[in-house]
């Protein structure tokens, strides 16, 4: 029996080598999003409704993780939450009139749930401006923030106080609010 030997057009050996290319890319895509954890869609300010900052007040409720890409724990929210930010200190990155009068202005949280997840900054970033450890179930913690705008039981600090001492705590990157909120009327 005779063997035959096909031979591919010049110009078509490139056509399948940039098909297979092609493929191999999106596959390798494909495998790369789908092991994205859940946080990774938390990044950024656009996911929160920056629109209006929130006040929320309670005492932590789970361990959590403390790590990268970011720090996680629930909190089970004080049942009679002032109408407003308490008279807290502010920290010194936020103290310009612009932001800190939003954050002392923040109206309390309102929504549906008795306990929210709380998302903060890795322990570098939160190291750096103030809590380095993770925070103990029973703790108290007070924070300014927004609220997730597809999961409304998310809440996302720009600024926290934690313990009996009210230990301020900036979460934001550099010096000003990510978005200047009007002020709530």
């Amino acid at each position: 029996m005779k063997s035959v030997t096909l031979h591919t057009p010049r110009g078509m050996r490139g056509l399948r080598l940039l098909t297979t290319i092609g493929i191999a890319a999106v596959v390798a895509l494909g495998a790369v999003l789908l092991r994205v954890p859940p946080a990774a869609a938390h990044h950024g300010w656009p996911g929160f409704h920056t629109d209006r900052l929130v006040y929320v007040a309670g005492t932590v409720s789970s361990d959590g993780t403390w790590g990268n890409p970011h720090s996680l724990f629930d909190i089970t929210l004080d049942s009679n939450l002032p109408a407003h930010t308490p008279e807290l200190a502010i920290p010194e990155e936020l103290q310009d009139p612009e932001d800190s009068v939003r954050v002392k202005a923040a109206l309390s949280y309102n929504g549906p749930h008795p306990e929210l997840e709380i998302i903060i900054a890795p322990p570098a970033w939160s190291g750096s401006w103030g809590l380095g450890r993770p925070l103990k179930i029973g703790e108290r913690f007070q924070a300014v923030g927004y609220i997730n705008r597809t999961d409304d039981s998310l809440f996302r600090p720009v600024v926290f106080w934690y313990g009996d001492d009210n230990v301020p705590v900036n979460q934001v990157l550099g010096n000003t609010l990510p978005v200047r909120a009007p002020l709530p009327q």
